[in-house]
């Protein structure tokens, strides 16, 4: 009986053994794949957009993060149609030849001196104007060769007609204003009507993609209409393609200077190219393509983590 019982004893050891011998494989197994399942690879691409489009993304660590045109993708999957309906005051820059200022960035620009440089990193220009985006914080450069316009965004009718009275003051034709005249219209516009989001564009897009504000009253001078000048909207059926972007980031588009974005920010496709918008001024002046409002840059848009 004594042998039976230790036996039996030595049997449920052994069997303690086998499962402690188990259980401590298994243990290492675990910590060796841990690892894996809660990092991802290096090379990894960044977090999945249909995952963001949820508006759960994920929150990108805050800094001087720099995104580019190309880190970004559009498409059915990656970005949203939406449409403008922003009423905008045009100035054409007219031919300034060597009158315009070199393009070259300022002073306050740590690259000061150096030339101005557009999207694809090329020199803008020669000569022509310089001047500031409050709203986005970058520097901007149109060139004076008779084909650039400043854009001034978000402007009511009250404010267009200012506009008009002020140019009007300077020079009956826009096409005639000086490069300081130029400048009094754009510090009349910041200082005194407090239109401080501003871009640079061309007269061909704002003659192919832009209608009068109000319809029959486009400017004229001596009888025929003054092309890419004055009170504007875009065309509603020019559809363009919204991502938005959480986080703090600097973008690196078509402004001379990156555009930055302190809480997450809209970049906007058109036609190849993109421009960032502050979420703010996008849910006024964009709307969905089917007509519908945009209550929220998070769930409204798909979103992309870079």
């Amino acid at each position: 009986m004594a042998i039976r019982r230790g036996l039996n004893c030595q049997a449920r050891f052994s069997l303690r053994l086998v499962l402690m011998k188990k259980s401590t494989l298994l243990l290492v197994i675990f910590l060796i794949l841990l690892p894996g399942c809660v990092a991802k690879p290096l090379d990894a691409p960044h977090e999945d957009v249909q995952s963001c489009a949820t508006g759960v993304a994920r929150q990108p660590q805050a800094g001087n993060r720099r995104i580019k045109p190309t880190d970004l993708k559009v498409g059915l999957d990656y970005s949203t149609p939406v449409i403008s309906n922003a009423q905008k005051f045009i100035i054409p820059v007219p031919a300034l030849g060597q009158s315009g200022e070199p393009l070259v960035y300022p002073h306050e620009y740590e690259k000061a001196g150096q030339p101005i440089l557009d999207y694809t990193g090329k020199p803008v220009g020669d000569r022509g104007l310089v001047f500031f985006n409050a709203k986005d914080k970058s520097w901007q450069a149109v060139k004076g060769d008779g084909e650039g316009v400043i854009i001034i965004n978000e402007v009511t009718q009250a404010q267009a007609q200012k506009l008009y009275q002020k140019i009007q003051d300077l020079k009956p034709d826009p096409n005639q204003l000086t490069l300081g005249e130029l400048k009094q219209v754009i510090a009349f516009a910041q200082n005194q009507l407090g239109l401080a989001d501003m871009y640079n564009s061309s007269r061909t897009f704002v003659q192919e993609k832009m209608t009068p504000a109000i319809a029959g009253a486009a400017p004229r001078w001596h009888g025929n209409e003054i092309v890419a000048y004055g009170f504007k909207k875009r065309d509603d059926r020019d559809v363009n393609q919204a991502i938005y972007i959480p986080g703090e980031f600097v973008f690196e588009g078509p402004a001379a200077s990156p555009q930055e974005f302190k809480d997450g920010g809209v970049i906007v496709e058109q036609q190849g190219k993109m421009r960032g918008v502050q979420p703010d001024i996008f849910v006024r002046t964009y709307k969905l393509s089917d007509g519908r409002a945009i209550t929220s840059v998070t769930t409204d848009l798909k979103t992309q983590c870079n």
